[in-house]
């Protein structure tokens, strides 16, 4: 899954990166309401939006409801219960190597004043022949 900018900056910054970190893993995710949900976790995107499979659902009432998929939007989110058997520190330092890209090369071209700059430099170490 492709993150634009906004989102790997959320990703690395906030808390979205330890959310991240638990994918691929069953937990339980209290709701706002009070509600919980319990399941894999599938995915979590730059803003923290959840998506879960294999859900149990569990209402005000204690009423459990399965479901196949269901998505948790970020501000309904209360509490992330974090599995026992994560090391969330060693997980999160991996995550953010992981999300450290090798940058490219820019092809900057030179202005005026750098070009004349490299040029007396180049004069400057033939008249001392250093080159």
């Amino acid at each position: 899954m492709e993150m634009n900018r906004k989102e790997k900056y959320n990703s690395v910054n906030y808390l979205t990166g330890l959310a991240q970190c638990i994918i691929r893993k069953n937990t339980l995710i209290e709701l706002q309401n009070d509600t919980s949900v319990a399941g894999k976790v599938v995915g979590v995107d730059g803003f923290m939006n959840v998506t879960m499979e294999n859900v149990v659902y569990i209402d005000q009432l204690g009423q459990q409801y399965l479901l196949d998929n269901f998505v948790i939007y970020s501000k309904y989110i209360r509490y992330i219960h974090i599995p026992k058997e994560i090391n969330m520190k060693a997980s999160f330092e991996d995550y953010i190597n992981s999300t450290k890209g090798r940058k490219k090369p820019v092809d900057k071209k030179l202005t005026f004043k750098q070009k004349r700059a490299q040029q007396a430099h180049y004069s400057t170490l033939v008249e001392n022949k250093m080159v």
